[in-house]
């Protein structure tokens, strides 16, 4: 009999609180693979995107300040505020007036429009399955990650040709497609991987040995562990693709370069 009044108080608590019990509905994708939703409550009319739970999966960064009491959501460069009180949405410093979020057991809900917004970003929703697309689901870009994760590096500063050439002067005319991750904080710790142009593979190679030069004279008689670091950088090619590492495991790094450009 008390299982039956315990199953029935479940029963009528999950209806008192509506559709903030369930489970999330639906399907979300990012890149092609499958965002896991197992603890998340089913989204709101409206704001079917968990951001956290998105921009955390794309290697994004997430905080709260308290005494403001706002969330904070970094993605692919991209710094969005959530209000906790108003689920009023500031976009890289600008609010936006047409936009809120949602906010369901703690989890902070936004409308698939804002990844629109966003740079390289979109996100479809058909019925209740979102699919999301990135700039991380880049085949370079998954790949350079996946050898920071895999070696542990402190290169977490995205840049693509332009941004490389504008701030190492590595010219974007060498390359085809590239990516590189630069350290945010004192360390020598660098990948840069692209598919060099037809006949500037030379080039290519001289930019980004002067790209680890520089690197280890900037460490100069300052710090002994990342100046050892960029000593030991290497410029390695495999067929038109080439990488630029620095790191605390180059074997590691350059077998996942060539196994991952084959």
């Amino acid at each position: 009999m008390k299982r039956v009044l315990s199953a029935a108080a479940a029963l009528t608590l999950a209806l008192s609180l509506g559709t903030s019990a369930l489970a999330y509905s639906g399907t979300i994708t990012l890149n092609g693979a499958s965002l896991s939703t197992a603890t998340l409550p089913d989204a709101p009319t409206g704001a079917v995107i968990p951001l956290r739970a998105v921009v955390e999966a794309d290697y994004g960064f997430v905080d709260w300040y308290a005494d403001e009491n706002r969330s904070f959501f970094s993605l692919d460069g991209n710094s969005i505020y959530v209000d906790c009180a108003t689920g009023a949405i500031e976009l890289n410093g600008e609010t936006l007036s047409n936009m809120k979020a949602t906010f369901v057991q703690g989890v902070t809900f936004v409308p698939a429009s804002l990844l629109g917004k966003l740079e390289g970003c979109s996100a479809q929703v058909k019925g209740s399955d979102v699919t999301i697309t990135t700039p991380n689901g880049d085949v370079l870009v998954r790949l350079a990650r996946s050898i920071i994760s895999e070696v542990g590096m402190a290169a977490t500063m995205k840049l693509d040709a332009a941004g490389m050439a504008e701030m190492y002067n590595i010219p974007s005319d060498c390359f085809t497609e590239a990516v590189g991750f630069f350290p945010m904080m004192v360390s020598a710790d660098t990948v840069v991987i692209g598919k060099v142009a037809d006949g500037k593979m030379a080039d290519a190679k001289a930019a980004l040995e002067d790209q680890r030069a520089l690197t280890q004279q900037n460490f100069e008689q300052y710090l002994p562990e990342p100046l050892e670091r960029a000593k030991n950088g290497q410029v390695v090619t495999s067929g038109d693709y080439i990488m630029l590492i620095i790191s605390g495991d180059n074997d590691t790094a350059i077998q996942m370069f060539q196994d991952g450009v084959k």
